[in-house]
């Protein structure tokens, strides 16, 4: 229960209350996906929250669904090294130099925690630091999501007031502190043995993170703060749980390419000789990372929420009653996420439906959807009859709920357009154009997409010489090799002078290159 004054928002009293309620356009009422069940002395009804005022008692009943969180990340063998080991005598050290707490005994554990900060999602591993061996996976939902889906929502949020600031910074903090608390418990081990923690993320939540300013995020040319890498005692951060630790956060690269994309390059090998190869992760923000020879460039583009399912009509996050997978031949045939009936459809089943609708001639290369009268004879009429129109909307029905619109296409055209185009520029600019290129899908949204299918509806921008692959959560896989390797943390920061960055959407050529890549391949490669 909380008491707030009368005029102000459900939405603005979930924040107040610490509530977790998903609000992918920060609360401007664009999105439509923060319907809340509101039980009042008047009835009840369906309302949005952020729309929503309070004027008398009432009870709020949220929807939301907790998300599928990717957890699983390519691991490799890592020779053990961490920054915190025993001497001959048994006492406790860093090899950084920091003083730690000695230990109640010789035989007590010595833990530490890599954690991948997202901006949907925290996930934790916790490691026994002295034989390496992993002793729990836990994750939760990132509290800022209330501020908004993406982190421009936030940090324009964030930029209104230092309060403001405080309260994302606060929603981090009891996001981090509740994970560290699940995996201790999990285990049945306490707090006061994690004795370091290695955090990535994102640029602009790291800087939330590590009570950084934020306006030079928020204005081109889009300079980080401080670029570290960052060491840190716990207590000082905040981190409640752990206020005995050290806490480090790697380099970031820039702007918009943080600390998750470092770990994940040094964990993919990017800087030593081999394979040229392109690391992609598609989230809000989408992060290019590209190896030719000893050349390393950098690049973020704005990508937008759509892919994660924001702004899209019956668009929702990876979750209980979301469609992950279409295929069209007969019929429509669907995966959802928990079994049960479709509530909306996710990023990955939005890639499948574009593609599979483009293959069948429902949708053209303009991206514009077709009536029935138009769509090739051969396709069956179950599929020609969910072809419904809706007023001067045309529509196509998934499931009795679930539909894509028009406008619906045109928000995933302008996020694979933004994606697409920076892959352009940054293959163009190594001269990789037509030399085979070994793509590496990470994060939650590359690693449960089809990759045959964004290669159709051209994600992944010109298709004929790239060899995509999965690699699950490389952010993570690289903060758990931070931290089980002192050496691999020194590489990381040496690698992050190596690159050469580039904030695309600050650039002049991008728009051109952006327009470009609205239109769908017209064919399959």
């Amino acid at each position: 229960m909380i008491e707030v004054a009368v005029g102000t928002t459900i939405l603005e009293a979930a924040r107040l209350a610490g509530v977790n309620l998903a609000a992918p356009c920060g609360g401007t009422g664009r999105c439509g996906k923060c319907l809340v069940k509101i039980v009042s002395q008047q009835g009840e009804g369906w309302l949005l929250a952020c729309k929503t005022v309070v004027t008398d008692d009432l009870s709020v009943e949220l929807a939301t669904q907790p998300p599928v969180i990717l957890e699983a990340a390519e691991t490799t063998a890592i020779p053990l090294d961490p920054a915190v080991q025993r001497d001959d005598q048994g006492e406790l050290y860093h090899q950084q130099g920091f003083p730690l707490l000695p230990s109640a005994n010789q035989r007590e554990e010595v833990l530490g925690l890599a954690v991948d900060v997202g901006t949907t999602t925290l996930v934790a591993y916790l490691y026994n630091l002295l034989d390496g061996s992993l002793l729990a996976v836990n994750s939760v939902v990132n509290g800022q999501r209330i501020f908004g889906a993406d982190v421009i929502s936030r940090l324009g949020y964030a930029l209104q007031g230092q309060e403001n600031y405080q309260k994302l910074r606060q929603r981090l903090l009891d996001s981090l502190n509740d994970l560290i608390e699940r995996c201790c418990q999990s285990v049945g081990t306490t707090t006061d043995l994690v004795r370091e923690l290695v955090v990535v993320g994102n640029t602009p939540i790291m800087h939330f993170f590590l009570n950084l300013p934020i306006q030079g995020l928020a204005v081109a040319p889009f300079k980080p703060y401080q670029k570290g890498p960052f060491y840190r005692k716990a207590a000082e951060l905040e981190v409640t749980t752990v206020p005995q630790a050290i806490c480090y956060v790697p380099p970031f690269i820039g702007g918009f390419v943080g600390s998750d994309a470092l770990a994940a390059a040094v964990v993919q090998n990017f800087g030593s000789a081999g394979t040229e190869k392109m690391l992609v992760d598609i989230g809000t923000n989408g992060e290019i990372l590209l190896q030719v020879g000893e050349q390393l460039l950098a690049a973020s583009v704005p990508a937008g929420p759509a892919l994660e399912g924001a702004g899209i009509e019956c668009g929702m996050v990876a979750s209980a009653g979301a469609i992950s997978r279409v295929t069209l031949d007969y019929d429509v045939r669907l995966e959802v996420i928990g079994g049960g009936r479709a509530t909306g459809i996710c990023g990955s089943g939005l890639v499948d439906a574009l593609a599979e609708m483009l293959r069948l001639g429902l949708i053209d290369s303009s991206g514009k959807l077709l009536p029935a009268s138009q769509v090739p004879p051969i396709v069956s009429f179950k599929i020609k009859q969910r072809l419904k129109q809706v007023g001067e909307n045309l529509r196509f029905v998934l499931a009795e709920q679930v539909y894509l619109s028009q406008k619906d296409i045109r928000a995933v055209q302008l996020a694979k357009a933004a994606v697409a185009g920076g892959i352009q520029l940054v293959t163009t600019e190594a001269q990789v154009s037509h030399k085979p290129l070994l793509v590496l899908l990470a994060g939650g949204f590359g690693s449960y997409l089809n990759p045959s299918n964004a290669l159709r509806i051209g994600l992944l921008g010109e298709q004929r010489n790239m060899n995509p692959q999965q690699v699950g959560n490389a952010a993570g896989a690289g903060a758990v090799l931070l931290l089980l390797s002192y050496q691999s943390r020194q590489r990381a920061e040496q690698l992050s002078q190596r690159f050469i960055h580039r904030e695309l959407a600050a650039e002049a050529n991008f728009q051109a290159v952006f327009l470009e890549q609205m239109a769908f391949p017209t064919r399959e490669w």
